[in-house]
């Protein structure tokens, strides 16, 4: 099957899912509001009829009382149960354009078996699928892993001839991410003479705690949600209406995710749907390119390739996240403090400050004061901490490849 059949066929079933959910939603709405205008219905006829056999004054008057709330009820009843045909009506009427695929797929299970099948197949030809694309947005947290996603998109778009098509986007957190990450992100894209765009959320990643007063946690992951996801989605719309199309854009949105990182993202694909941002006038795919990728393997890239990581690694903290990850165990936090520490960055103050302040412990087993206070009895026992640049490729692929590396890394200033 051609790329471009396999998106169009990939765009008809998501269409179809999305006008089948509405319709099915539509028609549990009526039918409830058809439920509620019958009850209505036998509410209003039994006090029609308890007045009629009213004995008194006062209970005639008590009872007319509650008719005219009983016909007020019928009322909304009767609004809102008209209001619920007609869009139920409206949604069946969206749906049959999709008819011949509604009939091929009828449950919302085959539409998925259908729609990673053809997820597979274009995974599977990285090259049609860069060329196909009208845009490609690299989100880049300079980290390690988006520096090989980066690098990897960037060879496939050479390979097809459309290096023009990539934007690197970068979201900043603020003072709660370690220096230099926004420049090291801006050269990473500059090295291969890519667009490069910063989004940003007024007061960061702080600012954000300070607001809600609390902090995030693995269930609510307000860090992602709200100052990644939701700032690089209006980029999306952005670079697509630069385009000027007559015709659904096709959006590749490469993310660096691995799955062997985590058990929840070993639970997903090299390539899906975002239905999220997905919309009529684009097809919106998240392509995790590096997905089957040990960590072994994305250290063998950059040393091969001389990719600059950020020197935060050489510290042998595994991830360039957040200085503080809210996902971050014990001695992770520990290490990350002391780094600070021989860094002569204020940032654990600024933490402990601010924990106190919301009366809010950053994690729900453990604050940041005594993950502070971890911190300054090691270094008071083994003495501040120290690393060499490299340590992490060493750590990694053994001191030859770090020395190869470095000299390489020189040769290119």
């Amino acid at each position: 099957m051609a790329t471009k059949n396999a998106l169009r066929a990939l765009e008809m079933i998501r269409r179809t899912s999305k006008a089948a959910a509405a319709h099915r939603v539509a028609c549990r709405n009526a039918e409830t509001a058809a439920e509620e205008l019958a009850a209505a219905v036998a509410q209003l006829d039994h006090w029609y009829q308890q007045l009629a056999g009213a004995a008194t004054g006062a209970e005639a008057e008590q009872r007319a009382a509650a008719l005219l709330a009983a016909t007020a009820d019928h009322d909304t009843a009767v609004a809102k149960a008209s209001k619920a045909e007609s869009k139920r009506r409206r949604t069946a009427t969206a749906l049959r354009p999709w008819r011949a695929v509604f009939a091929r797929y009828p449950h919302e299970r085959d539409r998925r078996r259908a729609t990673a099948n053809l997820l597979e197949h274009l995974a599977g030809d990285p090259l049609a699928l860069v060329r196909v694309a009208d845009a490609i947005l690299v989100q880049s947290s300079a980290g390690k892993d988006s520096l090989v996603a980066l690098h990897r998109t960037v060879v496939a778009a050479r390979a097809a001839g459309c290096l023009d098509k990539i934007v690197v986007v970068h979201c900043d957190l603020g003072e709660a991410e370690w220096p230099g990450v926004r420049d090291l992100a801006r050269r990473q894209a500059e090295r291969y003479g890519l667009k490069f765009i910063v989004v940003a959320d007024e007061g960061g990643f702080l600012g954000m705690v300070e607001k809600r007063g609390k902090w995030p946690d693995a269930k609510r992951r307000l860090c992602t949600s709200t100052l990644k996801r939701d700032k690089a989605g209006p980029v999306i719309t952005l670079v697509v209406d630069a385009l000027g199309l007559s015709e659904q854009a096709v959006v590749l949105n490469i993310m660096g995710i691995r799955g062997s990182e985590s058990a929840s993202r070993a639970l997903k694909t090299p390539l899906s749907v975002d239905h999220r941002t997905s919309s009529a006038n684009r097809l919106v795919l998240t392509w995790n390119i590096i997905f089957d990728l040990s960590e072994q393997q994305v250290w063998q890239e950059i040393a091969d390739n001389g990719l600059e990581y950020h020197p935060i690694y050489d510290t042998l903290l595994p991830r360039l996240s957040c200085v503080y990850c809210v996902l971050a165990g014990p001695d992770w936090l520990v290490l990350a403090t002391r780094v600070c520490f021989a860094l002569g960055l204020p940032l654990p103050d600024r933490y402990v400050a601010l924990e106190r302040q919301i009366g809010h412990s950053f994690k729900q087993d453990i604050s940041i004061s005594a993950i502070v206070a971890g911190a300054r009895m090691l270094d008071a026992l083994d003495g501040p901490l120290t690393w060499r640049r490299g340590d992490a490729l060493r750590q990694q692929l053994g001191p030859d490849a770090a020395d190869e590396y470095l000299d390489r890394l020189a040769l290119a200033c």
